[in-house]
C-alpha cells in the first residue's frame, strides 16, 4: 500500500474510503455502475455468439463454452433479470439453464421467468432446472434413516447449522435467501411449466440428460430436484430465417 500511495495518491484515496465502507454499500456503488455496462456486455455476447443461443441464468461466477452466463449479482458479467422482459429474440435460444435460482423467487417472479424462457427457446429447445426437493428432504425428515443421517452430516460439513432431521427442512425454508422465495416439488413444478406452456417434462439425476448439452451441469447435487421440459411451437418466420442462415454457414 506504501507503494500504491506515493505513485497515485488518488487511487490511495479511493481505496481506502471503499475499504472503510459497510461491504453492502460498496457492492451497492458498484453494481449501479457495472449494471449498465454488464446489460451492453450481453447484447454484445447475443450478437457475437453462434445461433442459436444457450442461456445460463443465476449463472454468478460461472463460465461455460458456448454458454452466455447472466445474472443479476453486483459484479455480474452479463446483467439480464430473468423475472422481466429478456432483451433476447423470439426462438433464438436452444438452451436455459438455471442451477438454484427458482427457490429464491416468488411465484409470480418465477412464472413471468418461465413464459419468457418458453419465448425465446426456439421450437424443440429446452430448459432445465435444478432446485432443492422438498418432497425428498421431508421423506428423509419421516424415515430418520441411514441416508438422513448423512445429509445432517453433509450439511454440517457445508457449515450449515444442522443436529437433527427437522434441520434438513430448516435449512431448505430458511438459509441462503429461500425464505424470501418459493419451494418446489416436482408435481407442483410440473403444472407450472405446463402452465407456461412446456411439453415433455421430466425428471432426471443430477448430472444426467438424454441431451448432451445439458449433462454434467449441477455443482451441488445434494437433495436436488431436477426437471427439464420442451417447447413445442410453430416455427416464426424469424427462426426459420435464422435457422436457415445458420445451417448455410455450417
Amino acid at each position: 500500500m506504501i507503494g500504491v500511495s506515493a505513485q497515485c495518491p488518488a487511487l490511495y484515496a479511493y481505496y481506502a474510503v471503499a475499504m472503510s465502507l459497510p461491504r453492502e454499500i460498496v457492492k451497492f456503488a458498484v453494481g449501479t455502475v457495472n449494471r449498465p455496462i454488464s446489460r451492453y456486455r450481453f447484447s454484445r455476447a447475443l450478437a457475437s455468439a453462434s445461433y442459436p443461443y444457450k442461456i445460463e441464468i443465476g449463472a454468478y461466477r460461472t463460465k461455460r463454452a458456448g454458454w452466455i452466463d447472466t445474472d443479476i449479482s453486483w459484479r455480474t458479467r452479463h446483467y439480464m433479470d430473468a423475472t422481466k422482459d429478456w432483451p433476447v429474440p423470439t426462438s433464438s435460444v436452444s438452451h436455459v439453464y438455471a442451477d438454484n435460482v427458482i427457490e429464491h423467487l416468488r411465484m409470480g417472479p418465477n412464472r413471468r421467468l418461465f413464459r419468457e424462457a418458453h419465448r425465446v427457446l426456439a421450437p424443440g429447445g429446452r430448459i432445465r432446472l435444478a432446485t432443492p426437493d422438498v418432497e425428498y428432504l421431508v421423506d428423509r425428515y419421516m424415515k430418520g434413516d441411514d441416508e438422513t443421517r448423512n445429509l445432517i452430516e453433509i450439511s454440517n460439513r457445508k457449515n450449515y447449522e444442522a443436529y437433527h432431521p427437522v434441520d434438513l427442512l430448516r435449512v431448505a425454508f430458511q438459509e441462503c435467501g429461500h425464505h424470501v422465495g418459493y419451494l418446489w416439488d416436482y408435481q407442483s413444478l410440473r403444472d407450472e411449466l405446463r402452465l407456461a406452456g412446456f411439453t415433455n417434462i421430466c425428471r432426471f439425476e443430477p448430472g444426467q440428460s438424454d441431451e448432451p448439452e445439458l449433462r454434467a451441469l449441477e455443482t451441488r447435487q445434494d437433495f436436488a430436484l431436477v426437471v427439464e421440459a420442451k417447447v413445442v411451437k410453430s416455427p416464426t418466420p424469424q427462426w426459420a430465417t435464422r435457422q436457415a442462415t445458420s445451417e448455410s454457414a455450417r
